[in-house]
């Protein structure tokens, strides 16, 4: 039957090329960008969104899950929390992306932003100012990206908890700055 739409030549639904070999060494090379000057985190990056393509469009999902945790990885051990959040939406907003690594990166970063303690998914503690600004920015990264995703609705559930704490803490704070009642 010719005309409609199915199975591709070969009788599988697509192709699927197996990138473990070429990601290893390009995940190896970007690590030393990096290590070589933090100057490089830019180009590691650059490396690895070419990759990342390549594995999308190859529909290698596990290689594509490795380069887009690895990514992450690299951006959060920068220290830069703007190429941090900017990788993370490009890499979630990519055409086709694959619902494994979207679910991937969001647990990759959930562990920068919650905790679990008794079973129940709780903000991290932070000590300045600074990292309490750039757990919160993460938090609602993270929300924002959930937003619309059948498969995130757990994890949204949890951040839309851990964000309420969050502003009750700061509410409670304001209200009463030596912690009494």
């Amino acid at each position: 039957m010719e005309g409609r739409s199915g199975r591709a030549s070969g009788g599988q639904l697509e192709q699927r090329l197996d990138l473990s070999t070429e990601t290893s060494t390009r995940l190896a090379q970007a690590q030393s960008l990096v290590t070589a000057s933090t100057l490089n985190l830019n180009e590691a990056l650059t490396l690895l969104a070419g990759h990342e393509k390549r594995c999308r469009l190859g529909n290698d999902t596990p290689s594509l899950v490795k380069v887009c945790e690895f990514s992450l990885q690299l951006a959060k051990d920068f220290g830069d929390e703007e190429r941090l959040l900017a990788t993370l939406t490009s890499l979630v907003s990519k055409r086709n992306q694959k619902t494994k690594a979207i679910s991937a990166m969001v647990q990759k970063a959930f562990a920068w932003v919650l905790r679990v303690e008794s079973g129940t998914y709780i903000p991290i503690d932070v000590s300045t100012a600074e990292e309490k600004r750039i757990r919160d920015n993460l938090v609602v990264a993270l929300r924002n990206i959930t937003d619309g995703k059948i498969f995130l609705e757990a994890e949204r559930a949890r951040l839309t908890r851990a964000l309420a704490v969050i502003k009750v803490c700061i509410y409670d704070h304001l209200l009463y700055p030596n912690g009494t009642l």
